[in-house]
């Protein structure tokens, strides 16, 4: 009996693999007919065994976390743990992308910011400075003499507008704009979209802005030179009242013909689309130019 259990003592310790057989004592619960064969068979009918004496390669097989071959479904829980994203991260890191962006412009505080157009501080209307951030903008219609439809091509029409607004010390007199359409430009393309409202040298408003300025009618018709004369004349234009090029036309060979040609041209006195598509004309004859003042 002594030498069995110092049999039993050493199997315990030793790995199933070394090929230990344990000898059974006799008894009423036990087969002594289980002895190891000669072929090292390790196997056991008793069902009272230790726990403890379980092949460690049989708990390896019979956990499915401790799988070596890798179970699918733990593979699948590792990768959703890396992947899945965190509440609190996204709330915090969204915070701090609204809170980097720049703060609205406030009309009134003073400062000029976003689509302000100005911002004096004040609810004055009568200084140029509207309450809601907009500004008047002039136009005019250049005073006599009238020229030909050679104006030097667009850069001469724009002198014109510029020269005579510095000369009598309009505000912002070096920018201004001529309302002429060429073969490659167009008013709707060059000219600045106000917000605010068109208003002719002696106040009169012309349109709301520039919406209602290409939508028409006007308000009152553009025929206050920089001088703040009425004048009812020609204009060049060779535009159409959405501030597109007119179809069909040379534009006066882009302004540089001294009368080969024809193109459209305004009438000063109109309100509807005839302040700026109104008839064809030679370009040969006189006749004055739109000037925007521009940003």
């Amino acid at each position: 009996m002594r030498r069995a259990a110092n049999l039993y003592l050493l199997c315990f310790v030793l790995p199933a693999s070394s090929g230990c057989a344990v000898e059974q004592p006799a008894g009423p619960d036990h087969d002594t007919s289980g002895e190891a064969s000669s072929s090292g068979d390790t196997s056991t009918t008793d069902d009272d065994s230790d726990p403890g004496s379980l092949d460690t390669s049989e708990q390896t097989t019979s956990s499915p976390d401790n799988s070596t071959g890798g179970d699918a479904s733990a593979g699948e829980a590792t990768s959703h743990d890396h992947t899945t994203a965190n509440p609190d991260t996204l709330d915090t890191n969204t915070s701090a992308a609204e809170s980097t962006g720049a703060p609205p412009p406030v009309c009134g505080d003073g400062l000029k910011e976003g689509d302000e157009e100005c911002d004096d501080a004040n609810d004055i209307e009568a200084d140029g400075c509207l309450s809601d951030c907009t500004r008047e903008w002039f136009v005019f219609i250049t005073s006599l003499p009238g020229m030909q439809g050679d104006l030097k091509g667009l850069t001469g029409a724009d002198y014109q507008c510029r020269h005579r607004a510095t000369k009598i010390f309009l505000p912002n007199g070096e920018r201004y704009k001529a309302w002429i359409s060429t073969s490659e430009v167009q008013p709707v393309d060059r000219l600045y979209h106000a917000r605010g409202p068109y208003k002719l040298v002696n106040g009169l408003r012309v349109a709301a802005n520039w919406d209602a300025l290409i939508t028409g009618p006007l308000e009152a018709p553009i025929n206050v030179t920089e001088l703040s004369e009425t004048l009812h004349a020609a204009v060049w234009t060779g535009t159409q009242p959405d501030g597109t090029r007119a179809p069909n036309s040379t534009f006066c060979d882009d302004w540089t013909d001294q009368g080969i040609n024809s193109t459209w041209i305004g009438d000063s006195g109109a309100t509807n689309q005839d302040w700026t598509f109104g008839i064809e004309d030679s370009c040969g004859g006189g006749a004055a130019i739109y000037c925007f003042e521009q940003p």
